[in-house]
């Protein structure tokens, strides 16, 4: 499996890359009133306002920092019933991909940097990544609120 490495905040996360869609450098955003402050807005994504959630503000409760390695990383978000949509997640030090035999994430979601790779060049940090689970990360009930206009 190939996985997506980034950071929000001081954590790092991996994300399969099969749910990734695209990976775009920052653009601006139309703000959207009244959401949520992890909201950061819509971004033209081919002719369409796709809404864009900032995973720092959400997860640590701090605004993303704007590096050279931050990105917009668009995926698909499955919502029940109403097949899947287009989500852009800020996320920070968006520059690694690795190969691994893991299918799934361990059971506590948790696992060492070593851990993730198939060859013997695994570097010699003990990390810990967290699998960044699509569905649990980001609550259907908090993303179903950004497409209620399409209902």
């Amino acid at each position: 499996m190939l996985l997506l490495l980034f950071e929000i905040g001081n954590g790092r996360y991996a994300l399969e890359t099969n749910q990734i869609v695209e990976i775009v450098p920052l653009v601006k955003l139309k703000k959207i009133p009244t959401t949520q402050a992890y909201v950061s807005g819509l971004m033209n994504y081919r002719g369409k306002g796709v809404p864009v959630i900032d995973l720092c503000q959400l997860i640590e409760n701090t605004p993303w920092e704007d590096t050279f390695s931050t990105r917009i990383v668009i995926i698909n978000y499955p919502l029940k019933n109403k097949g899947d949509r287009p989500l852009g997640l800020i996320a920070g030090n968006v520059t690694e991909t690795v190969r691994t035999r893991l299918s799934k994430p361990p059971p506590t979601g948790v696992f060492m940097d070593s851990s993730l790779y198939d060859s013997e060049e695994a570097p010699e940090t003990t990390d810990m990544i967290q699998w960044f689970d699509i569905k649990k990360m980001l609550p259907e009930e908090k993303i179903t609120l950004l497409f209620e206009e399409e209902e």
